[in-house]
């Protein structure tokens, strides 16, 4: 089964819907709201939370079997969407861990696969340059990230953050941060935009929580070129209902 290609832009921001279901059943159920008449224009690609499947959050697993399984039971059921796959981990604000040998061997895993059309990787993951260059050997694009629960670093900081991402390799370079007020909402989308103009791979960038919601619909205009929001449950805080997105999404885009 061929992969789907994860293709971003700016211009027309994505809207990636998780899928965060503990076991199989709940994960067709999942898809199964996705692929309903009422929803299926709402999404372009998924994010398969992979630190939320119950072989992991039971108890730290290190076999990737179970989630190579469900990867291809989510791409036989969305033959036609583009799937993220990611491994959350706790100090990134996920659900589970592994030990770094353990999450190695799972990036691998899920890339050799074919099925993900992306693979996450923490860029600050002590076994992050291995696992970007593991998911390359499966010729499996990676989007690398970073997730702030504490606060809002600096412009220059957050701008230091997405390029060393891309220096490492990085396919995509995805940021989220915490603001504790309006004004760390601009910074976030200060340093969204002064990214955006030199760098050489595409962004995704959002503030978290209620406060930083806006960022969620206003990303595209300043270089962000996915947003996620929900179908069911939320992965982050701060995630709209996708629907309400795409309805806003479009109506930002006939400004033109």
């Amino acid at each position: 089964m061929p992969r789907h290609p994860f293709a971003l832009d700016a211009s027309s921001p994505s809207i990636i819907v998780p899928l965060t279901a503990h076991d199989l059943p709940q994960l067709e159920e999942q898809v199964a709201a996705l692929s309903s008449r009422a929803a299926e224009v709402v999404h372009d690609a998924v994010e398969w939370r992979v630190d939320l499947f119950a072989p992991f959050i039971a108890g730290g697993g290190s076999d990737p079997a179970p989630a190579v399984s469900a990867l291809h039971r989510i791409a036989e059921l969305l033959p036609e969407t583009p799937i993220l796959a990611t491994f959350r981990t706790i100090a990134e604000g996920g659900g589970a861990d592994i030990t770094p040998e353990a999450y190695l061997g799972l990036i691998g895993a899920l890339a050799s696969t074919g099925l993900a059309a992306a693979i996450d990787v923490e860029y600050r993951h002590p076994r992050a340059a291995e696992a970007i260059d593991v998911a390359h050997a499966h010729h499996t694009p990676v989007v690398a990230s970073n997730h702030d629960f504490h606060g809002t670093p600096p412009v220059e900081e957050i701008v230091e953050r997405l390029e060393a991402m891309e220096l490492a390799g990085a396919e995509v370079a995805k940021i989220a941060v915490t603001p504790r007020t309006p004004a760390e909402v601009l910074i976030l989308l200060d340093a969204t935009e002064r990214r955006h103009r030199t760098s050489g791979i595409p962004l995704i960038t959002m503030s978290m929580g209620a406060l930083g919601a806006v960022t969620r619909i206003c990303g595209g205009t300043f270089g962000s070129a996915a947003t996620f929001a929900t179908v069911g449950s939320a992965s982050a805080p701060g995630q709209l209902p996708a629907a309400g997105v795409r309805s806003a999404l479009d109506l930002l885009r006939t400004r033109d």
